[in-house]
């Protein structure tokens, strides 16, 4: 039984039925089992574990029993050097090309669930996972909502959800979720949204941090005080510099960032004490390669983040390359004492946050930042790139925005793009976001490479 899918159905339930049994939820155990709550004892007892004879036993496993891997290699390793300098890395392409050579011929299929890699970097690429992975997915992610104070406590959630007209919100008693829809967020629906969260005494939102700002700005325009909130859990999106200084530097509110992927091989999640994520090594092995194909060991290095499951042994993905890239911190948080791999600056994927000039040099959005003074007189911003050379910049102008700020604008731009590039600022009322309801800052239909 997939258990975590099919607790999500009961969201179809009349409200009163599921308002009657989310106050009925108390314990997480009666639902997700006593195995998910042994491996979050287990976790927060020592998170830190190392996980190598984990990596060492799945990637003999795979060697053994899986096709592509099978036709690869012919002997086992024995430490995680040998890992390293041995097993080569797949990515989503191999996902696309030996599907079938990748899964376990000797698994009970209907003990795993079939799964696609999100559509936005091009064609999804299959993949299997166990149904019962909810016993090491929820066990760590909720370790990790924790730091930011949760316990237990029922959600709010703005995230991809859309309801029909008629509905405010929905109930998921099972996972202790508020649905609210996120496409619809207005000055009306917030002031609902906000009634609701009081109904209810929700202390802890779970949103796409696109979908936090939106909620927040609304709510500050139409001064609705939020001091009640405890903290807004976000992932799925990078938390950029104008939605952070509105969130927790004007509101006060405590913003905690997690991140995550859909093949399900590594998580991380903000310290408690700062912005860096450390990443979770009893969930999956999390590795951070420089261009040299090499691990970064080296504070301030940049490379690509590349994971390796450790529970998936219907179709293991080994070395992973995840298309997302980060800034290497160290393997030790002086602040909490934990020793893990923290990382920071996690970015998208790398193709879609360059901005091609017309020269065809790129630059990345981040170099892009702008200067705290010009931020500060702006509600939204974003970029659009159909060919190299020619940018347009997206700009929600503030309440504070005047005509001599729209002079910088253009000055920073023209400077950053180069003298040859066309870069034209179309002032909006809202930003782009993806079917889904994601945000991404730069929509490229560029595939060039450096």
């Amino acid at each position: 039984m997939d258990k975590k899918n099919a607790l999500h159905k009961i969201v179809r339930l009349p409200l009163e039925i599921n308002k009657f049994l989310l106050m009925l939820n108390g314990f997480p155990q009666l639902f997700y089992g006593t195995q998910y709550l042994k491996r979050k004892h287990s976790i927060q007892r020592d998170s830190s574990t190392p996980s190598a004879k984990k990596v060492i036993d799945i990637v003999n496993y795979a060697i053994q029993n899986i096709p592509y891997y099978n036709n690869l290699y012919k002997y086992p390793i024995s430490s995680i050097e040998e890992f390293t300098e041995t097993i080569g890395f797949i990515n989503r392409d191999t996902l696309l090309d030996h599907y079938s050579d990748l899964i376990n011929p000797g698994i009970n299929n209907n003990e795993y669930l079939e799964m696609t890699t999100g559509g936005t970097s091009g064609k999804p690429a299959k993949f299997l996972i166990p149904k019962n992975r909810h016993i090491v997915e929820l066990s760590t992610l909720h370790t990790l909502w924790e730091r930011a104070g949760w316990k237990y406590h029922i959600r709010g959630v703005i995230r991809n959800d859309k309801l029909s007209e008629n509905e405010i919100y929905r109930i998921n008693p099972i996972t202790k979720e508020v649905i609210f829809d996120s496409f619809r967020l207005n000055p009306q629906y917030v002031r609902q949204i906000v009634e609701v969260l009081h109904k209810y005494k929700i202390q802890f939102i779970f949103a796409y941090p696109s979908a936090a700002y939106q909620f927040c700005k609304l709510s500050r325009s139409e001064n609705l005080h939020l001091g009640f909130l405890k903290a807004i859990i976000c992932s799925s999106e990078a938390v950029f510099d104008f939605q952070k200084r509105l969130i927790v530097d004007e509101l006060g509110l405590k913003l905690f960032s997690f991140y995550g992927h859909s093949e399900k091989l590594i998580v991380g999640g903000y310290c408690e004490h700062s912005d860096d994520f450390h990443m979770e090594m009893q969930y999956g092995y999390f590795e951070l390669v420089g261009g040299d194909n090499k691990p970064i060991n080296t504070p301030g290095q940049f490379g690509e983040i590349v994971g390796t499951t450790l529970y998936n042994y219907g179709m293991p993905l080994i070395r992973y390359r995840t298309g997302d890239y980060a800034e290497y911190v160290g393997d030790y948080c002086e602040a909490c004492g934990r020793k893990m791999p923290v990382i920071r600056n996690i970015q998208g994927r790398w193709d879609k946050n360059q901005i091609y000039r017309k020269d065809g040099t790129y630059i990345t959005t981040t170099a892009l930042n702008l200067h705290s003074d010009l931020y500060s007189v702006i509600e939204g911003l974003q970029y659009i790139q159909k060919q190299p050379g020619s940018l347009i910049v997206l700009i929600i102008k503030g309440d504070s925005f005047k005509p001599e700020h729209e002079k910088l604008f253009n000055k920073h731009y023209s400077e950053s793009m180069g003298k040859e590039s066309e870069v034209r600022i179309n002032y909006v009322n809202n930003l782009i976001y993806q079917p889904n309801g994601k945000f991404v800052q730069l929509i490229s239909d560029i595939s060039l490479q450096p």
